[in-house]
């Protein structure tokens, strides 16, 4: 299993675990989530911002 780039709503969550599938790809948006990190929304829009300069 590869790491999840933290761009991706997927690092932030806790809900499906299709990231175990062979055939996986990161989403930015998932009718499945479930946040597994405390203030993940503040994080997750920080990493947005760093990631397009």
């Amino acid at each position: 299993m590869k790491q999840i780039n933290k761009k991706y709503i997927c690092y932030y969550c806790l809900g499906c675990n299709a990231e175990e599938l062979n055939s996986f790809t990161p989403r930015q948006r998932c009718k499945n989530f479930v946040a597994g990190i405390k203030d993940w929304q503040n994080k997750w829009r920080e990493e947005l911002k760093n990631g397009n300069k």
